[in-house]
């Protein structure tokens, strides 16, 4: 059954979440969490209806109990058209027990075989679910085809077109994109066929986008790798999550109805009320060190030409099968000892360069430190990174020295037992945002 109930909540990776305090209880038989470990499938099982069979499926690919899996789709349809192609799959694995979770990107242009239709692209099987009344509908024969080609499978789906994800970061009040890699976005001339304008370019460094500049940021693909824009969505997902984080509750509540309002039309879910509850809660309690990424790249995935000359992608299941390996294990022994040690960091923009702080904050929580506090330093005009330690030596220390490429002579120890936090760092003109 499809649903735009709280859909929302579930948009950009699960990551409208409540706060753990505000939401109900996650024990006991009756419990959200515990109707979630025992979550199965609600989308019909595919049926066969030419040579191109559903039904002798190889069985998913087996990664563990406690895991929920819920597929994120980005259709590009516009009112007042009917028909659509899923520009965006994301496939959101989150380990129940272990607090841990991964984003998938599903490459668009897998080429694979859809009933009725031949070979063609992945990103029609949606659509062609729906139009044909496939049982279940679209995410149903997209699920068989995934099942079939790639191993995978999902338990629950999102769908979202382009004016509700514009819709709902606006309603958000924008977001902060951690952007990773220097980037120019490209759209096509309409006046010139076959040319590109540039539109944008951002440095490596965090950017406050609205909903228009954000869906600009995760469709353009012109002028770079089509793996570039899955990276960029995933960037957005993560974007939204925090931004939702960030607001909790009281931020929440007054933006509810009116995001509701805005879904309605532009939302489809098969997940319950319930599930979205318990799920938003994980999602709120697992760290950035415990959220895995993996792109569909051309070595799972080889390029290859049809006849019409149409690039596309020949997916390679057991390549793809060795890909997902690990992406919900715990953490490394490294982080973890980190989240034991517990040394709470400060992160002070010591540039003119805006949001550097946040993006540099950002990329150490990813890597297990515990930056509790991200601000401004007295001067901007720091050349170099510094990093001053208020508690004696510790491993996090010796890890962040690492970590930043900060030498002895920019190290400071001035113990301050009644500091809140136990180092500070304030970043310098030399810090770089590894493009990863």
């Amino acid at each position: 059954m499809k649903k735009t109930w709280f859909a929302l909540l579930l948009t950009g990776s699960l990551c409208l979440a409540a706060q753990a305090s505000l939401a109900p209880a996650m024990a006991g038989s009756g419990s959200p969490l515990s109707m979630l470990l025992g979550m199965e499938s609600s989308i019909s099982p595919a049926s066969s209806e030419d040579s191109t069979t559903m039904t002798s499926a190889p069985a998913p690919m087996p990664i563990g109990s406690g895991v929920v899996h819920v597929i994120l789709l980005g259709a590009d349809r516009r009112p007042p058209d009917d028909g659509w192609r899923t520009d965006t799959m994301i496939l959101v694995s989150i380990d129940l027990r272990n607090r841990t979770a991964s984003m998938v990107s599903i490459p668009r242009d897998l080429y694979v075989a859809i009933p009725g239709q031949g070979k063609t692209r992945l990103n029609l099987a949606d659509n062609i679910g729906e139009a044909q009344h496939y049982p279940g509908g679209g995410p149903a024969l997209l699920k068989a085809i995934l099942e079939r080609d790639l191993g995978l499978t999902f338990d629950r789906y999102v769908r979202i077109d382009f004016q509700g994800f514009s819709e709902m970061i606006d309603a958000l009040g924008g977001i902060d994109v951690d952007i990773r890699c220097p980037t120019e976005l490209w759209v096509p001339n309409m006046k010139s066929p076959g040319e590109y304008l540039l539109v944008r370019s951002f440095p490596a460094s965090m950017q406050h986008m609205d909903g228009e500049l954000a869906l600009l940021y995760s469709r353009c693909r012109a002028h770079t790798p089509v793996f570039d824009r899955d990276r960029r969505q995933r960037e957005v997902l993560l974007a939204i999550r925090n931004r939702a984080l960030e607001l909790g509750i009281p931020g929440l509540l007054p933006r509810l109805f009116p995001l509701l309002a805005s879904m309605e039309h532009h939302v489809q879910t098969d997940l319950e009320p319930t599930e979205i509850v318990a799920l938003a809660q994980l999602v709120s309690e697992i760290p950035p060190s415990n959220i895995r990424q993996r792109t569909m790249d051309l070595s799972v995935a080889p390029e290859w030409y049809t006849a019409e000359g149409a690039w596309v992608m020949l997916p390679g299941r057991k390549l793809i099968k060795e890909l997902m390996v690990g992406r919900l294990e715990p953490a490394s022994w490294e982080k973890q000892a980190l989240a034991q040690e517990g040394v709470r960091i400060a992160v002070d923009n010591g540039t003119t360069i805006e949001g550097f702080a946040s993006q540099i904050a950002d990329r150490l929580k990813s890597q297990g430190y515990q930056v509790l506090e991200v601000g401004k330093a007295d001067t901007l005009d720091h050349s170099e990174t510094t990093i001053t330690s208020y508690a004696g030596s510790s491993l996090t220390l010796e890890h962040l020295q690492q970590a930043l490429g900060v030498g002895e002579e920019n190290l400071r120890y001035e113990p301050d037992w009644l500091s809140n936090v136990a180092i500070r760092v304030i970043v310098g003109s030399d810090a770089q945002a590894s493009c990863r």
